[in-house]
């Protein structure tokens, strides 16, 4: 490579006002760095100085590369990124392009095993490698440096330690503890600590820029994938160096897909009620014989309030005989929350001859149906309606709230905003957390927190766990910030960040 005068040197070299800038634009010194060198520190203006150098980097690479290999370039590139079985078409609008191309340019060759490329091409390099040795002698220097830099650097995951937005960020990688300063102006914006980025470095002489990285960052409690793969790594007994780590390159995307994937297509959630089974409400529709005969066979499946005063909101004909009332459906104690003293089962109503009830599961229909057979065999049961929960979710967020619904929600907040019940629901938090510490968790391999922070791979899944959870306390005004403190107490990671 060709020295270079780096813009950051300006300073100890005597140039002349009308000289070239040193920062390689072409323009006199004057017209270009001489009055922002005074503004800018040295590392702003060496950034300017790679960002012009490759700038259209891509577009050259790109092109050789369609030289290179014709229009099987992104027809088995695609496929090998995808890591798929059943080949897929490229996709320009991928979400997946900011990694991709990268990969694509420094990471990529066709597999001799299975390609239909030219066979002169298959000689090993990558598509970037194949054109700084066509290249590299007539090129920028700076374009140079930064592209050996990207064919030496791995894939890896790191842990966003701080950010400086508008600047840059400080990165750890999660599998050799390594921590980089990176100048990163955009994606800066977006980054928060305690989240993970899979990115490709541009480790320079005296700077480490970005040039590829995740579409979406990644959150703190979704690293177990990641740890996994370092515990795969440390059976080598190899130092994690770049170069050792690059021989994990397809461990590295498999593991991105595994994570990333989910994040940018969730899945639909599995809702369950808290006896475990899947969420599917049924309403269930009786006749009865008359209102009083059901309510006396059916008012003890209520817990919490006594069968009079269940009778204080009832409907009453003309000659005051019992014509409607509702019935709570529940049993002692929660399976899920051991705090509560009871569950709602479902919800009865009886109206005149028709009785119908709603519940939120198969089973609950069952058990309710088997329950009117056995306290009120005189209902005929006429039918069971269900409802798929897609399609009411769906109606929900198409149809604007009806006045009742914005009514209900005003007088939830001004419910919630009360100080005395602001203080129930912090406690009732602070009671759900202290279980938490001892409930089996499935990101922690169905251990509990304080079985999991034993070890380190489970320290950091659990720190993982703790930070998501202080994010959710920092958006709920209703809750305690002082209860993360207290898990992080019971759970001996006061010392934080362990990340």
């Amino acid at each position: 490579m060709r020295a270079s005068t780096a813009p950051g040197e300006c300073s100890m070299h005597k140039i002349g006002r009308n000289d070239p800038c040193p920062c390689g634009s072409g323009r006199k010194y004057k017209h270009c760095c001489m009055i922002a060198q005074q503004a800018e520190s040295p590392e702003e203006l060496r950034w300017r100085r790679v960002r012009r150098a490759i700038e259209g980097m891509a577009d050259t690479l790109l092109r050789h590369g369609q030289k290179r290999y014709g229009p099987l370039l992104l027809v088995e590139a695609w496929d090998a990124f995808l890591l798929a079985e059943e080949p897929e078409d490229f996709d320009p609008e991928t979400p997946h392009l900011p990694v991709f191309m990268p990969w694509l340019f420094f990471d990529w060759q066709p597999d001799p095993r299975d390609t239909d490329m030219n066979p002169a091409v298959l000689d090993g390099l990558t598509l970037a490698q194949a054109w700084l040795r066509d290249n590299a002698r007539r090129a920028d220097p700076v374009l140079v440096e930064y592209m050996e830099a990207c064919c030496a650097a791995p894939f890896s995951f790191y842990d966003i330690v701080s950010v400086r937005p508008g600047l840059g960020a400080t990165l750890r990688d999660i599998f050799n503890g390594e921590e980089l300063e990176v100048r990163e102006r955009s994606a800066s914006a977006q980054m928060q600590a305690g989240d993970i980025l899979f990115a490709k470095l541009a480790r320079l002489k005296d700077i480490t820029l970005i040039e590829g990285m995740t579409p979406v960052m990644i959150p703190p409690d979704r690293r177990g994938p990641i740890l996994a793969l370092r515990k795969r790594m440390a059976r080598s007994r190899k130092a994690l160096t770049p170069a050792e780590l690059r021989k994990w390159d397809l461990d590295m995307l498999w593991t991105y897909h595994d994570i990333v994937e989910p994040i940018l297509d969730p899945p639909r959630p599995q809702l369950q009620n808290t006896d475990g089974d899947p969420f599917v409400p049924h309403k269930l529709v009786f006749d009865i014989g008359s209102p009083q005969e059901a309510f006396d066979a059916l008012a003890g499946l209520c817990i919490t309030a006594s069968p009079e005063e269940l009778l204080e909101e009832a409907r009453r004909d003309g000659d005051g005989r019992l014509a409607g009332v509702a019935i709570d459906w529940q049993k002692a104690g929660n399976e899920k929350h051991k705090s509560w003293s009871n569950t709602v089962m479902g919800k009865i109503d009886i109206d005149g001859g028709r009785m119908t009830a709603e519940v939120n599961s198969e089973n609950r229909a069952q058990l309710f149906r088997r329950l009117v057979g056995e306290r009120l065999p005189g209902a005929r049961h006429r039918a069971t309606s269900i409802a798929p929960i897609e399609s009411m979710l769906a109606e929900r967020q198409q149809r604007p709230p009806t006045a009742a619904e914005l009514r209900a929600r005003e007088e939830h907040d001004a419910f919630n905003a009360q100080p005395e019940v602001r203080a129930m629901l912090t406690e009732e938090m602070r009671r759900h957390y202290r279980e938490w510490l001892d409930m089996k968790i499935p990101l922690l391999g169905n251990k509990t927190p304080r079985q999991a922070v034993r070890g380190r791979d489970g320290r950091e899944l659990v720190e993982g766990l703790l930070l998501q959870i202080e994010r959710g306390v920092e958006q709920t005004p209703q809750i305690d910030p002082a209860i993360v403190r207290e898990l992080r107490e019971a759970l001996g990671l006061l010392q934080k960040p362990l990340l």
